[in-house]
């Protein structure tokens, strides 16, 4: 670790027994001074050269120095002199340590360069700070998301003095000071003049207000029992100079370490969620909604930003976790889980069938967990569907839910082609439709059970020439069920209904090839009925449109099961009978008068 001396402005490197020492807090400007400058300067202060004189990054470095002094320290750590940027493999050394440096610091001093202190409003007064406090804590209450009690003119005035002054500074629009801001255990704020204005743990509830992170946090709670998605969400109204930094500059609150990348973007960010969900099980890293202007109706699992975490900042684990976590781990096909639940009973949903619990609750409404809600697009594999915030507080009762029994894969990869694929996996693919007055909805089972979205009754294609599947569901009554079969080969399909004991046993394997089961359905004598007493059921074939609500239209065919009473169907046969033999009668009635009518 290199360190300033702050007496002799010279530099001195430690490895072992580093020494106490103060570090800055600080916004970039355009008069910063480097290594090389410090380095090419005299040997001491009061023979600096002129032309660092006038530089304002100077001017901090020996506004520094001297606070440090006269609190009794020897040496100062300050970012813009003390790395040596021209040499990647210490910036990168820099930037994963710079956390446990600021955390190790004897004093941090967080130097507020646009900001001018009001004789006449002290943030240290105690009934602005507990006014601040109360609220904190108010806000957090489970209130089923209504407002907590409004705030008195007098509070008004406070918050308003606060965000006109204090919370328009850049420090606290910087993505670096968010750590610089939590790391230390003692941190001392100062104006533009270089005057102390109160501490962090004076100062606690106020910065809370302003940033919010809490104040539990901010006084040296730790930091690992707060929610990944909470933390992610101090770092929404941040901003970095470079997009790769937005990353960076979170390693230290997740207690990540990765190699630097300058140049790969956004993916920076990518890599610091991947690194984050290997060495953690916290789920709500994926509790991030998409802003309301992105009409992507399908995602990957990754946010595209820290902004994105806006909606979690009242994150909290439920008092019962009722999801006993599995394990996860991020492979070539994506995030392999084991934890996916799908709805097993009710009407078709717009929040969709399949979804993967994240195990935390809003604090202001703690009986919602948060899910996320997936689409199916291959086998085994799916995309996280409609990632807004009103698709992603569900309130499910799990009591309908049933965990998958095989290994799921989650798509972990943006792409642009990403809702195209999901919506073509759909193209051709079978519904079948059913009366629940005839059928128990929670019985619905079927083969391959990677190929069907069971909630909704439909055989997914994914954009296969060749694909079949067996669906069965027992009738209302004590006979067993129906089962319904078909076959997708080149353009053709073939299907055919059939009662659960007349199917032939060999369909039970779920390995079978489309032309193995087409055989065996062309055996069958009859495909199109199956009496199941008291209930008859026949089976009609249409084209449908698979799409939800405004989406583009997905062609797919709809199989509807028809099911009457057996005494109804008898009836009907009867009433068509005795309508037939009436027509019979009269036609023969008309052809002999006509006989008659030539003979004589």
């Amino acid at each position: 670790m290199r360190l300033l001396h702050c007496k002799s402005l010279a530099f001195e490197e430690f490895v072992h027994d580093i020494p106490r020492y103060a570090i800055l807090s600080h916004t970039w400007g355009d008069e910063e001074v480097s290594l090389d400058d410090m380095k090419s300067a005299p040997a001491s202060v009061s023979t600096a050269s002129s032309r660092l004189e006038g530089l304002e990054g100077y001017r901090k470095i020996r506004a520094s120095c001297r606070i440090a002094q006269e609190q009794g320290l020897d040496y100062a750590w300050i970012d813009t002199c003390c790395i040596d940027k021209s040499s990647s493999a210490e910036l990168s050394e820099a930037i994963n340590s710079m956390f446990a440096w600021y955390r190790d610091a004897a004093v941090c001093y967080a130097w507020l360069s646009d900001y001018a202190q009001d004789a006449a409003f002290s943030l240290t007064d105690e009934a602005i700070l507990a006014s601040f406090a109360s609220r904190e804590s108010a806000v957090e209450q489970d209130r089923a998301f209504s407002d907590p009690p409004p705030l008195t003119s007098k509070e008004l005035d406070m918050r308003n003095h606060v965000a006109q002054g204090l919370r328009k500074c850049k420090w606290f629009s910087r993505g670096w000071t968010l750590q610089e801001l939590i790391a230390p255990g003692h941190v001392e704020f100062y104006d533009r003049d270089w005057k102390c204005f109160g501490s962090k743990a004076q100062l606690a509830p106020v910065l809370s207000w302003i940033t919010g992170i809490d104040s539990a946090v901010l006084k040296g709670g730790p930091l690992d029992q707060v929610l990944v998605g909470r933390r992610m969400s101090w770092a929404a109204n941040r901003r970095t100079r470079r997009v790769e930094d937005m990353a960076y500059c979170l390693l230290g609150i997740f207690d990540i370490n990765m190699p630097l990348l300058y140049g790969e973007g956004d993916k920076a960010f990518t890599r610091l969620q991947e690194e984050i969900i290997r060495s953690s099980n916290d789920l709500s890293i994926f509790a991030w909604t998409a802003a309301l202007n992105d009409k992507r109706s399908f995602r990957s699992l990754w946010a595209s930003s820290p902004n994105e975490f806006r909606s979690c900042q009242f994150l909290v684990r439920p008092t019962l976790e009722w999801n006993v976590r599995g394990e996860y781990g991020i492979t070539s096909r994506g995030l392999r889980t084991t934890d996916m639940i799908r709805t097993v009973r009710g009407e078709a949903s717009r929040k969709g069938s399949y979804f993967l619990p994240l195990d935390c609750v809003d604090a202001r409404q703690k009986k919602d967990i948060r899910f996320v809600s997936l689409e199916q697009y291959g086998p085994s594999l799916f995309a996280r569907r409609k990632p807004w915030l009103y698709d992603t507080v569900v309130d499910i009762d799990v009591s309908q839910a049933a965990r998958l029994p095989q290994p799921q894969y989650i798509c972990c990869r943006e792409s642009p082609d990403l809702e195209a694929m999901v919506r073509t996996s759909r193209v051709g693919s079978v519904q079948i439709d059913f009366s629940v007055e005839a059928f128990d909805e929670t019985s619905i089972t079927a083969q391959p059970e990677t190929d069907w979205d069971l909630r909704n009754s439909v055989l997914l294609s994914y954009r296969r020439r060749q694909f079949w599947g067996c669906w069965r569901i027992r009738t209302m009554s004590d006979e067993p069920g129906v089962c319904v079969v078909c076959v997708q080969s080149d353009g053709w399909l073939q299907y055919g209904i059939f009662p659960w004991h007349d199917l032939p046993p060999a369909m039970d394997h779920s390995d079978l090839l489309p032309s193995q089961v087409a055989s065996m359905l062309e055996s069958l004598p009859v495909r199109t009925s199956a009496r199941c007493p008291p209930w008859y059921h026949t089976v009609e074939l249409s084209e449908h449109d698979l799409g939800e609500g405004n989406s583009s239209e997905i062609s797919g065919t709809l199989l509807r099961i028809k099911s009457r009473k057996i005494y109804e169907a008898q009836g009907d046969r009867t009433t068509v009978k005795t309508r037939f033999q009436r027509i019979l009668q009269k036609t023969n009635a008309t052809v002999n008068n006509k006989l008659r009518q030539r003979t004589f």
